[in-house]
């Protein structure tokens, strides 16, 4: 363990660091609080009422071009943080301050590293010669490595603080003195907002602390991006032991925290976007989305695998109700730079990795690497994942148009979709996806998903080839999101003719036609080089189509074609096509 913490502080080390962007300054000369604001005043044990000094309530104030805070009374808390200093966007920073001991050494004197609401915060707390670390998580204390250190503090002296966050690696300077430096571990902040002060009193019914000359610097490279989105991880305690989709029929380890990436990467995307609540009046978590979604007939597909055109579908609605994005749903290729171009249009994406998915929300000042907010791992960077990108998924807030169709079947399945112009839609995406456990070696059955954005108002021609009795299911979405759904099982080839119409629900019919199941497999023969010569095929194609739309002389087309099929029998397998004389398109 050792070892390995120390590889990683190395990796860390070695990222390249942009030295000075300040963010925000304050020498407290203007003896008003302006730029400030308080977040918390509060005793414990009575929280509607402030800390007191001697009797008295007391507040934060600038006497003397120093910030600070006198406290004498029973427990409490109280935090002030900056106003208008944003650290959301801001991967790498540090902050330097002043920090003044009036009175004595032996009393609770704290400062905040990373805040993001009362119960999730990051601060150092000194009492006496000691250097604590904390870490607060859903208002619960959490420990961290190598979080103590020491410093010999005397009263009625100032101090010079640095504290630096880079990754998740936090390192805190006094008087230029490196005294403690750690590596930040699971579970994490949904999102740092800012740092600030803090003060509080406990056993210790006094503390006084004041604060001059803060200076907050970025250490992002100059070209670096970040989005501010929040997160979440699979194993949070709140959700990790909700059964993921129906699991129990599938794995002896149904839980979110073994295959809920997808659904916790998507949780974050939905809450960058401010879509925090469900049609359910529920708080956006990934328990409550995973209710949701199973809860729909378009929610999974297959074994846990997330609709994303479900997710396009919920925002919909949410956006009806409460005017938030809808968001529309893209498959790109596994490029870093198709990441790149839509994290450049400040919208963040969900990665694919092989059995893994999580969310990219930044890139690196040379745009070669990712920045990745992962529901799994303790990870950073996207090229700290060993295995290659296999995809990018993008989610554009859009008002317009939803509409979409989705095949989704198991990968010994042939499936071929054809438009009226005899051709596979150039748009159309096919791509595997399935889920690794993350704590064994288990894994979802492997689907193949075809996927096609917008597509044209047409009659489609739908060939599925199947060895077995095996499931296809087509999801077909209007422009609103509204799904259709329409499930197949096939054994042997057969053809359909899906009809398509993004303002109304779709229409799946099986071609009975013998010529057109003829055409068909005329095409199949030609393209597998079983019809020798061009001339054989178009000359039996030919008869097929006047065959096919003439209903009235069919037995007298059946004929011919028989009789030009053994005259042509050299050029093609003859007996394949007599036998099944099943005509096609």
């Amino acid at each position: 363990m050792i070892s390995l913490i120390f590889c990683v502080f190395l990796f860390l080390l070695a990222q390249p660091i942009q030295a000075s962007n300040i963010l925000f300054t304050d020498d407290f000369t203007s003896n008003n609080l302006e730029n400030w604001t308080v977040v918390r005043n509060s005793q414990y044990y009575h929280p509607e009422k402030p800390c007191f000094n001697g009797g008295y309530p007391t507040q934060w104030e600038i006497i003397e071009g120093k910030l600070g805070i006198d406290i004498d009374g029973i427990a409490c808390t109280t935090e002030i943080i900056p106003q208008d200093l944003d650290l959301a966007e801001v991967n790498n920073y540090e902050f330097e301050f002043e920090w003044y001991f009036p009175i004595s050494t032996h009393m609770d004197r704290n400062v905040l590293i990373k805040w993001q609401d009362t119960a999730n915060w990051y601060g150092l707390h000194i009492l006496g010669d000691k250097i604590l670390l904390q870490k607060v998580i859903n208002g619960k204390a959490e420990s961290l490595y190598n979080n103590w250190g020491y410093y010999q503090f005397e009263a009625d002296q100032s101090y010079s603080f640095k504290i630096s966050v880079i990754n998740d690696l936090i390192t805190v300077w006094i008087d230029d003195q490196q005294i403690l430096e750690t590596l930040d571990r699971p579970p994490f902040l949904t999102i740092n907002k800012t740092i600030g002060f803090q003060a509080s009193s406990g056993d210790i019914f006094q503390s006084s602390s004041w604060f001059d000359n803060l200076i907050v610097k970025s250490l992002d490279q100059i070209g670096e991006k970040k989005l501010a989105v929040p997160l979440y991880k699979q194993h949070d305690p709140r959700w990790k032991n909700h059964e993921y989709d129906h699991a129990n029929e599938w794995s002896t380890s149904p839980s979110i925290a073994r295959w809920g990436c997808a659904l916790t990467s998507i949780t974050m995307i939905l809450d960058y976007y401010d879509i925090k609540l469900l049609p359910t009046n529920q708080k956006l978590n990934p328990a409550t989305l995973n209710a949701w979604l199973k809860n729909q007939a378009d929610g999974f597909i297959g074994e846990g695998l997330i609709n994303w055109l479900a997710v396009t579908r919920l925002t919909k609605i949410m956006s009806d109700i409460l005017a938030t994005p809808t968001l529309e749903y893209q498959w790109l290729e596994g490029k870093t730079n198709n990441a790149v171009e839509k994290i450049g249009m400040d919208q963040p994406v969900i990665l694919q990795l092989p059995g893994h998915f999580l969310v990219g929300n930044g890139y690196d000042y040379s745009q070669a690497d990712i920045f990745i907010k992962d529901p799994a791992y303790n990870r950073n960077l996207l090229n700290q994942h060993p295995h290659d990108l296999l995809s990018v998924r993008s989610f554009k807030p859009s008002h317009t148009d939803l509409s979409y169709l989705l095949i989704a079947h198991d990968p010994e399945t042939k499936v071929t979709l054809i438009d009226e112009s005899d051709q596979i839609p150039a748009e159309l995406k096919i791509y595997q996806e399935h889920i690794n456990s993350f704590e064994n070696e288990e894994q979802t059955k492997v689907k193949i998903i075809q996927s096609l954005a917008k597509p044209a108002a047409q009659k489609y021609l739908l060939k599925i080839s199947n060895q077995e009795n095996q499931k296809i299911e087509i999801y077909t979405y209007d422009t609103k999101g509204e799904v259709t759904i329409l499930t197949l099982e096939v054994t042997g080839t057969k053809l359909f003719e899906l009809n398509y119409n993004s303002q109304k629900e779709s229409q799946l019919i099986e071609i009975t036609n013998q010529f057109t199941l003829l055409r068909d497999l005329l095409k199949t023969l030609y393209e597998a080089r079983e019809i020798t010569t061009k001339y054989a095929y178009l000359k039996l194609d030919q008869l097929a189509a006047y065959a096919e739309k003439d209903g009235l002389n069919q037995e007298r087309y059946r004929k011919l074609i028989t009789k030009t099929a053994q005259e042509l029998a050299r050029f093609i397998p003859y007996s394949t096509v007599i036998r099944t004389l099943a005509p096609s398109r």
